[in-house]
């Protein structure tokens, strides 16, 4: 049975998405000030991953959640190719 390699801490898999130009954006829903948000995946500037469409308030936990699951997402999708 294959084991599966323990993951960096999430600064380091930021770091390394970063390296890579690769970033977790905020869109606003709206124009104006504390708008609620969506995220998406920016991949090096020449694709985007569109999240499930979850809206979320600025400066949430909630949202500082999501945020760290999607960079867990992107750096195995796109570092580990998992």
């Amino acid at each position: 049975m294959k084991s599966q390699k323990k993951l960096p801490d999430i600064f380091d898999m930021k770091e390394a998405c970063w390296y890579e130009e690769i970033y977790v954006v905020q869109k606003p829903t709206k124009k104006g000030k504390g708008a609620d948000v969506t995220l998406y995946i920016d991949y090096k500037g020449k694709s985007k991953v569109e999240g499930k469409g979850d809206i979320f308030k600025q400066n949430s936990i909630e949202l500082e959640d999501k945020i760290q699951e999607a960079y867990i997402y992107a750096y195995k999708r796109f570092i580990l190719r998992q």
